[in-house]
């Protein structure tokens, strides 16, 4: 796609949030330039990283997040490695960072000091907690905004015990996906006024606007946050993931009766849309969803349900490769064509 071909972005991030970002402005035909620093090898280190497929690949040849994008090494602890990085800025149209707030300042780097020499850049500082939150300066990772933000607490599973979703909800959603957002709007914004501006983006805020429905309706009409984990937290037994007998499983989704009709002629078990129709039978209906689901393997659960509307899907791993999986990874922005084209 060439929708921002006539965009510049300068990257200064490293690990998720600021490097997914750029990757989807290059998806949409940006110019990107990652700088790196030349005294780090790769990306940065981490516990873990010599077996983690994730860890591991950040910054290297297999890091997706890089494809797209030229790449410049940039000491910005020395003065020359600052001046090259304004020259590469002086027509700019999108500055990305994830230091800690006041860090890019620190350097000389900061928004009063880009502004008045490039008027027309916008500057992205994405954060863990914005910089006019009580911990700006503090340290963390995805699984400390979402425990803040009070997304960790939503998700649990059987015994109760918060479940970690990998880092897709802070780094990736509240993260990359909002900054793309804000930094489309800007650049709209700009070309009514020509002028650039500053967003300040907190992940941990982004992870809560996320939950705005939810966090809404908890203030609004006093639902505990444990109300919403007894439906689409996995609570309501038509709305959760069912074990096959080969170790495999199967998400159901089926919410309303009509869906839920469908599931239950599936499963010739008539009687479950009648247990589903008051909560006293729904410790009933997940008993026998978990005893019947546990008879088939799932890719003879796959065939059955395939050709039916009923809101059910096997829970795939992602090394399997679905039909036409791999070309819309590498040009999300095109699915529609690519999905033509399957």
């Amino acid at each position: 796609m060439d929708w921002l071909s006539d965009i510049k972005v300068v990257d200064l991030s490293v690990n998720a949030p600021g490097p997914y970002a750029s990757m989807m402005l290059a998806e949409m035909g940006a110019q990107v330039i990652a700088v790196s620093n030349p005294a780090v090898a790769g990306g940065p280190a981490y516990a873990g990283d010599a077996d983690d497929p994730l860890l591991g690949a950040r910054g290297g040849p297999g890091d997706a997040l890089q494809r797209g994008k030229e790449r410049k090494a940039l000491d910005l602890k020395t003065a020359e490695g600052r001046e090259q990085l304004l020259v590469l800025l002086d027509d700019a149209d999108v500055l990305i960072s994830e230091m800690r707030p006041g860090k890019l300042a620190a350097l000389g780097l900061g928004w009063e000091t880009l502004s008045p020499r490039c008027p027309r850049l916008i500057l992205c500082e994405i954060s863990g907690y914005g910089s006019r939150h009580s911990l700006a300066d503090r340290a963390g990772h995805d699984i400390n905004y979402i425990a803040r933000a009070g997304f960790l607490d939503l998700v649990r599973d059987a015994s109760d015990r918060p479940v970690i979703p990998q880092n897709l909800v802070a780094d990736y959603a509240a993260g990359g996906t909002m900054a793309v957002t804000a930094i489309l709007g800007a650049l709209h914004a700009r070309g009514r006024t020509g002028q650039g501006t500053r967003l300040d983006l907190s992940m941990t805020e982004g992870v809560r606007y996320l939950m705005s429905d939810i966090a809404a309706a908890t203030a609004l009409r006093g639902h505990p946050s444990a109300a919403w984990r007894q439906s689409l937290g996995g609570g309501m037994p038509t709305y959760a993931v069912y074990e096959t007998a080969d170790g495999g499983w199967m998400a159901v989704g089926a919410l309303e009766p009509k869906f839920i009709a469908i599931l239950a002629d599936a499963l010739e078990w008539p009687a479950l849309s009648g247990l589903m129709a008051d909560r006293a039978g729904w410790a009933e209906a997940r008993a026998g969803l978990k005893e019947r689901f546990a008879t088939r393997s799932r890719a003879a659960w796959e065939a059955l349900f395939d050709p039916l509307d009923a809101c059910v899907a096997p829970v795939r791993s992602v090394d399997e490769d679905p039909p036409g999986a791999l070309a819309r990874l590498t040009t999300v922005f095109g699915l529609t064509g690519a999905a033509e084209a399957d």
